[in-house]
């Protein structure tokens, strides 16, 4: 990804649907950890990370019905991130398996799909994920 890229959320985001215009930057050179920060309120910001960085356990079927919304045709149009949650410190910190945070890259439009199935952890410990020890 570039320095930063501008992302339209058509729906917004589950909380902040009223937010529909974000910019995704990295938050640390040479990690996968990036910042979702909306360009209406830039306070609100979300730390992510991009999951197939460190596991190739993560797996999902992406419902048509996002593809259609994002205008996916291929794959290589696709980045996939998580939210991570820092309760406390980063040993305690977690990341959101279940809703991933999908964007087209080459038209900048994203979405947060919920998962319809149980197997993701809402709550994935980051150090299993950093790690590469996330189950499928």
């Amino acid at each position: 990804m570039e320095q930063s890229t501008r992302i339209t959320f058509a729906q917004g985001l589950p909380g902040f649907e009223n937010l529909r215009q974000f910019s995704l930057s990295h938050a640390f050179e040479e990690t996968e950890l990036y910042y979702l920060q909306s360009s209406e309120e830039p306070d609100i910001c979300f730390l992510c990370i991009n999951p197939f960085h460190y596991t190739k356990g993560y797996e999902f079927v992406l419902p048509s019905t996002v593809q259609e919304e994002l205008t996916i045709k291929h794959l290589s149009e696709v980045a996939v991130f998580n939210i991570v949650t820092i309760n406390g410190g980063l040993e305690q910190a977690t990341v959101n398996l279940q809703a991933p945070i999908i964007i087209n890259t080459a038209l900048g439009k994203g979405a947060q799909v919920v998962l319809n199935d149980t197997v993701h952890n809402i709550r994935e410990s980051l150090k299993n994920l950093l790690q590469g020890t996330v189950a499928k």
